[in-house]
């Protein structure tokens, strides 16, 4: 029912007064209004004029979002309708991907172009005379309050549930790319977009063991990536991290600093070819962490050899029992002092004084027991052969399952 100037001229409270304006702006002026909206918010808000939303989307969702306000600051029933207009403009423009900020915007240019209605229609019958009036305009703040905060939670609801979304797609996509994209181009091509990482540019590729999910170590290791600019991702299993980042032209010592919050744990890493190398790339990085004995972030290229003998373990031990079983085999004291020698040789280049001044023993005591090493394995460690074969055998030994049989 439509409210008449006479009734709005007659009434005597300011609060009823108010309603009645409302309801006659909604009667007879919501179209106008809607367009005075939407023409001052493509105006003022650089988010919207820029915007893909266009014009009719924006009259269609003014109107019902005025309508609401209107509804509640006249006490009138809310019809079904319109009931969800705030909240499906939250729910829309979310999905629209439009800024909460200009959205607050439009709401309070709501507010301004009803509360100037208001206050024109209140002047038509000298209402704007009456202090209480004015005051009683609060009504229409707390109808485009509740029309705010509806907008808000669903916006906010919206935006929570394309994050969870979006963050499916993505470990899907890296599911896919570590699971079968060494021989699926499909699937390292929606990685990249998934990802946001480029296809064919170095990758470094880091397995990390054993990291508690969503630990600090993490959230360090992304922010100093960012702060080298670098793309990358990263993800969680039960037992595993993974960081995958672009390279971006930078060498591979200038990047590793940036991952070494990792360090407490055992880290394996290899730099692969592109996207497509990555699947490749993380069966590496678990080979690396096998053959270390203790944390650190180690490369594959760094450790050749270590990890040549532990890729197996089954034929890494049985190397390792069949060249150095007799050796194995001594009292512990004997046992120690001759893996420690044999370690720190294979380790240095292979000069006798080196060995010595790095174990405090005399030149001779260390080639004695090289020599009885020669004399227990029947190998000699002059021979590139014998060394080769030795040096795997003790790779093993360091490696998690090989230190676990020394230290029995």
């Amino acid at each position: 029912m439509l409210v008449t100037m006479a009734e709005l001229d007659a009434v005597t409270d300011p609060q009823d007064a108010i309603r009645l304006v409302a309801g006659r702006l909604l009667d007879t002026r919501l179209d106008e209004l809607v367009h005075q909206a939407v023409d001052r918010l493509r105006a003022d808000e650089p988010e919207y004029a820029t915007s893909e939303v266009s014009r009719a989307d924006l009259v269609n969702m003014m109107r019902r979002t005025l309508a609401l306000a209107l509804t509640r600051a006249a006490g009138r029933p809310i019809p079904a309708a319109i009931a969800d207009a705030a909240a499906e403009a939250g729910r829309v423009r979310a999905r629209q991907r439009l800024p909460l900020p200009a959205l607050l915007h439009a709401f309070r240019i709501d507010l301004r172009i009803l509360w100037e209605a208001v206050i024109d229609e209140g002047r038509k019958v000298g209402l704007t005379a009456n202090e209480s009036f004015v005051e009683s305009s609060v009504l229409l703040w707390e109808a485009v309050e509740r029309n705010t905060a509806e907008m808000v939670d669903a916006y906010r609801g919206t935006e929570h549930d394309m994050a969870l979304h979006l963050d499916e797609l993505r470990h899907a996509a890296f599911e896919r790319l570590i699971g079968s994209g060494e021989g699926d181009p499909a699937a390292a091509r929606e990685a990249a977009k998934r990802l946001d990482l480029p296809l064919a540019e170095p990758t470094l590729v880091v397995v990390a063991e054993d990291v508690p999910h969503q630990h600090d170590a993490g959230r360090i290791t992304a922010t100093r990536l960012r702060s080298l600019g670098l793309a990358h991702y990263q993800a969680w299993r039960p037992d595993e991290l993974y960081i995958l980042a672009a390279l971006g032209g930078r060498r591979i010592d200038e990047v590793l600093p940036a991952v070494g919050a990792l360090d407490a744990w055992r880290c394996g890493a290899f730099v692969a070819d592109g996207l497509a190398g990555v699947a490749q790339a993380v069966r590496l990085a678990r080979a690396v962490i096998r053959a270390m004995p203790g944390p650190g972030l180690r490369l594959l290229n760094t450790s050749w050899l270590a990890t040549l003998a532990n890729v197996d373990s089954e034929l890494g031990g049985v190397l390792a029992r069949d060249v150095l079983g007799k050796v194995l085999a001594l009292p512990e004291h004997e046992r120690a002092a001759m893996l420690e020698t044999l370690e720190t040789y294979l380790d240095g280049d292979g000069s006798l004084p080196e060995v010595a001044a790095k174990l405090y023993r005399h030149r001779n005591t260390i080639r004695n027991r090289l020599q009885s090493l020669e004399r227990i394995t029947g190998l000699q460690l002059s021979r590139p052969r014998d060394l080769a074969t030795v040096a795997l055998a003790v790779a093993w030994l360091r490696g998690s399952a090989g230190r676990e049989l020394t230290e029995d």
